[in-house]
């Protein structure tokens, strides 16, 4: 009789094994996110918004991440509007079961809007012009990284997520520091 349940105890015990070594193969992150934009002279200013992307992994350590953010504010009396969309490699560390460590390199671009508010616009009788709008689209790069930790099954909370994102938009604001967290879905 025992020569017959070791048979059946190894056979058995092979899903368990086998699920123990399954590794997501998908990332999917949305949540905060807030960009330092530094000018050459030495000011900045700060922009808030969302992040969100997708990470597939064809190996358990390398994934291939899409980023689409949005930044927004009026700093200054100028309403800016920035939209990136970035991709590229992403290698991830786990630290613990529970914890991830990621660096990333993405390149992409960058949309940035601004537009004076009318209110600081001189007006005279005769004239009294609208709002002037400067837009314009170029190549971006993102190096940076961050950690995950687990709460529980397939959800986890990237406590940061920190970047240098480089983007000309203007001759006075193209080095920006930006920073999200939020939740991950590792499926």
């Amino acid at each position: 009789m025992a020569k017959l349940l070791w048979p059946f105890l190894i056979i058995a015990s092979v899903p368990l094994a086998a699920s123990a070594q399954i590794i997501p193969k998908v990332a999917a992150f949305a949540g905060y996110t807030v960009v330092r934009a530094q000018r050459n002279g030495g000011s900045g200013f700060t922009l808030n918004g969302w992040d969100a992307s997708v990470e597939v992994k064809p190996a358990s350590w390398l994934g291939i991440v899409g980023d689409v953010s949005q930044q927004y504010g009026s700093p200054s009396g100028v309403r800016e509007n920035q939209t990136s969309a970035l991709f590229g490699p992403q290698i991830s560390v786990p630290g613990t079961p529970r914890v991830v460590l990621f660096a990333h390199a993405l390149v992409g671009v960058v949309r940035g809007t601004n537009q004076v508010l009318p209110q600081l616009v001189p007006c005279t009788p005769t004239n009294c012009p609208g709002p002037a709008i400067n837009a314009g689209t170029v190549f971006a790069t993102a190096v940076g990284g961050g950690v995950d930790f687990k709460l529980a099954g397939p959800v986890w909370v990237r406590a940061f997520q920190v970047e240098y994102l480089h983007a000309n938009l203007a001759p006075d604001h193209h080095t920006q520091a930006r920073l999200a967290a939020g939740i991950v879905l590792r499926l």
